[in-house]
């Protein structure tokens, strides 16, 4: 999906949404959040911890 796919305003043929079978959008919210979930017990990895170490003793040597 393109950025400015992501990024477009709600038109006119968005408004099939309301209309949505509301089994199928039960699905995919449930799989949407069971998703971001698992995202979010990922741990952060090495290289970013290093880089916010980095970053802070940057800061504290100011």
């Amino acid at each position: 999906m393109s950025v400015a796919t992501m990024n477009r305003t709600t038109t006119e043929s968005d408004a099939g949404y309301e209309n949505a079978d509301p089994e199928r959008t039960e699905y995919v919210d449930a799989n949407l959040r069971r998703a971001y979930n698992e995202m979010l017990q990922e741990e952060v990895p090495d290289r970013f911890t290093d880089l916010l170490k980095q970053l802070r003793e940057q800061d504290n040597a100011q």
